[in-house]
């Protein structure tokens, strides 16, 4: 008993005690889960329409576009994480630009509209035609057609 009462003693079992605790959690692997296997790709979108006239008669709903593009990846291996300012080549970069085109005598006016995408040097554009009302479509259409940049780099 009377070795308890040396200070050193006592730390050197707390030590010990300390040191048998981290072995133990380092040991332990967490079981894997299927949502660790999915690969994070940042994601960003750009408004890249120039004339205030043509902003307003093609508004870009954000919110739309995101939960388009992001539901055109749910059942691939891919978790795509927004950011608004991320930039690089390791980013998976869309940028919209919109320019109206009034409609003829009682024709709905529409919005053309180029949209690229580029990830690791690789990109794509495509043009549509769209009612303004029709815009959320377009880009899920063109999120389908670009999941094949994703695919072709990681695989």
């Amino acid at each position: 008993m009377q070795a308890f009462q040396s200070d050193g003693v006592r730390a050197a079992a707390v030590l010990l005690i300390a040191l048998a605790g981290a072995a133990g959690i380092v040991t332990t692997r967490a079981p894997a889960s299927a949502d660790s296997a999915a690969v994070p790709v940042v994601y960003t979108i750009i408004n890249m329409t120039e004339r205030l006239a043509d902003r307003h008669n093609c508004p870009l709903d954000l919110a739309s576009a995101r939960s388009r593009i992001e539901a055109g990846f749910a059942d691939t291996n891919f978790l795509l994480e927004y950011s608004p300012l991320a930039d690089g080549p390791d980013v998976f970069l869309h940028e919209l630009a919109a320019s109206a085109s009034p409609g003829t005598t009682g024709a709905e006016p529409s919005c053309i509209w180029t949209i690229r995408v580029s990830y690791k040097g690789r990109s794509m554009t495509r043009q549509a035609r769209t009612a303004p009302s029709r815009t959320a479509d377009t880009l899920e259409s063109l999120a389908q057609d670009s999941g094949a940049l994703l695919v072709t780099e990681t695989r």
